[in-house]
């Protein structure tokens, strides 16, 4: 039985309400989507509430796998997209409340805080002029260490698509960012090896 059979048989039990089944599946995936959850929000909380919604979008859906790409990789897709829904309602939320805190709050400047402040929304909205795939492919790739192979069954594309949106990706970021910014960048875990 090939790898796509085994994940088509295992999600057809699991759906039926197989618990050994299901048990399979999250013992299989849920290191890994918690630490992809965990780099993706920066926050381990957020990380498990988001990998518990993952599990109980994944479990209510499985009837909708087709089996076209690994399991692990269209369970690991419903993570991405539900991190970047986050994502976006944090960045709503933190907009409003420093909204909020401009106009009625009067403190001293500090200065260090305001320096990785600028850094960090600059980088915000170099990431935020990325297309959602540009954006998954970037962070799952030079943040998160996935091959481009993983990250095209995680996103159900081509791997020459992958490449295509990680080349992209980095050069506007480097446009967006200049190389004086990206030259302070850390590599790796630390940052995103632009």
């Amino acid at each position: 039985m090939s790898d796509t059979q085994r994940d088509r048989e295992l999600a057809r039990r699991a759906a039926g309400g197989d618990e050994a089944a299901w048990r399979s599946i999250y013992d299989s995936t849920c290191d890994r989507l918690f630490s992809l959850l965990c780099y993706q929000l920066g926050d381990r909380q957020e990380a498990m509430d988001l990998l518990q919604d993952t599990y109980v979008r994944a479990y209510t859906r499985l009837s909708s796998y087709r089996g076209e790409a690994p399991l692990s990789a269209w369970i690991r897709t419903i993570a991405v997209r539900l991190a970047a829904d986050w994502k976006r309602s944090a960045l709503q939320k933190i907009k409003r409340t420093v909204g909020i805190t401009e106009r009625t709050a009067i403190v001293e400047p500090d200065v260090e805080g305001i320096r990785f402040s600028s850094e960090t929304r600059e980088l915000e909205t170099a990431l935020s002029r990325l297309s959602t795939n540009q954006r998954a492919v970037l962070l799952l790739h030079d943040w998160e260490g996935l091959s481009f192979q993983e990250i095209s069954e995680a996103l159900g594309c081509k791997e020459s698509t992958v490449r295509v949106h990680h080349v992209r990706a980095k050069q506007k970021m480097r446009d967006a960012l200049g190389t004086s910014s990206l030259e302070a960048q850390p590599t790796g875990a630390e940052g995103l090896g632009l």
